[in-house]
């Protein structure tokens, strides 16, 4: 057995990707039956499906990334051809993914007929939408297809030092829970046009129509603040989000990393956020200064010009209250 950092004991059987995978498969399963908590401290779209679902969610789709790995594995050329493969891959792999969930065989009432829930979800859905925060494939492909190594604080390690398969299972772990965003928000869309499906589906509060539209709005509001202001912020600052399986939560890790080419890529509004930014810090300097400046200039005024006044002051006014009281006696 491997030690990693979190004193988890993880147990290879070879030291290859495969052997790597397998061991990251069998800790996902296990953390995802452990709960889906979110600790993220911001909505998220799969809290509102039952605990059931969601774990049967996430479920399917490590099921889909072991089926789609395979698929890669036994390829011709998998070197020059496996991204073309991945993407063409990924909308099958979802509509899989939601059919599973939903399962095959179950039928609701709509319109006052029975449709089958899970054919009728990949008619009103659209799962091609794609997370701009997800990195590139192939740091996550990489490891398992090529064997290549990882970088891991500075160092370049193999995926099967325990180091490394964190990381990379941290990666994976960061793929499920954005793709389960995208496959949850648009099942509670669907909900919103079969009133049905909410109880088979969503937690019990959202049955009510004024929760599900107030969470659908709360959601949306969200996801413009990170598009707008959010990302662009983060890409200055080269700081990705990921999303890790942990015991049981979906945590938070901020990761440091370069983000030149996506900050080129922003659209005009998001730029203009990060040139605030960037104008905030070079005119905190001056700012800082000024202030001083200032503070040093009131601190002058209040001891030497205004004190002095005002001494002279209490003092004339000191003596005549002095002859005053002579005079009186």
């Amino acid at each position: 057995p491997l030690k990693d950092e979190f004193e988890t004991n993880i147990i290879l059987n070879q030291r290859n990707s495969k052997a790597v995978w397998s061991a990251i498969h069998e800790r996902l399963i296990k953390t995802i039956q452990e709960g889906l908590i979110n600790s993220t401290g911001s909505l998220m779209a799969i809290e509102g499906l039952t605990l059931a679902k969601r774990k049967a969610l996430m479920n399917s789709l490590l099921t889909q990334f072991d089926i789609v790995l395979n698929n890669i594995l036994d390829t011709e050329n998998i070197q020059t051809s496996y991204k073309e493969i991945w993407s063409e891959l990924q909308p099958e792999l979802r509509r899989n993914a939601l059919q599973a969930m939903a399962g095959s065989y179950v039928r609701l009432p709509y319109n006052g007929d029975l449709k089958p829930v899970a054919e009728h979800l990949l008619n009103i859905t659209d799962l091609l939408d794609e997370d701009d925060e997800l990195p590139e494939v192939e740091r996550m492909l990489d490891p398992l297809i090529l064997n290549k190594p990882l970088i891991v604080d500075g160092q370049l390690l193999p995926s099967d030092d325990p180091r490394a398969l964190i990381k990379l299972e941290m990666f994976i772990s960061n793929w499920l829970i954005r793709i389960s965003e995208i496959i949850s928000a648009e099942i509670i869309s669907a909900c919103g046009q079969w009133p049905e499906l909410r109880s088979y589906l969503l937690n019990p509060e959202l049955i009510s129509t004024r929760e599900l539209e107030r969470l659908r709005n709360q959601l949306n509001s969200q996801n413009r603040w990170q598009n707008l202001i959010q990302r662009p912020i983060q890409l200055y600052e080269s700081k990705r989000l990921f999303y890790a399986l942990t015991k049981g939560r979906i945590e938070p890790i901020l990761v440091t990393e370069p983000r030149d080419k996506e900050l080129r890529q922003l659209n005009w509004w998001q730029q203009q956020v990060a040139l605030l930014v960037e104008a905030r810090d070079a005119l905190a300097p001056q700012l800082q200064s000024l202030v001083k400046r200032v503070g040093d200039l009131m601190v002058v005024l209040l001891t030497q010009v205004i004190g002095r006044a005002i001494g002279l002051i209490g003092r004339g006014i000191a003596q005549g209250m002095g002859r005053s009281l002579r005079k009186s006696q």
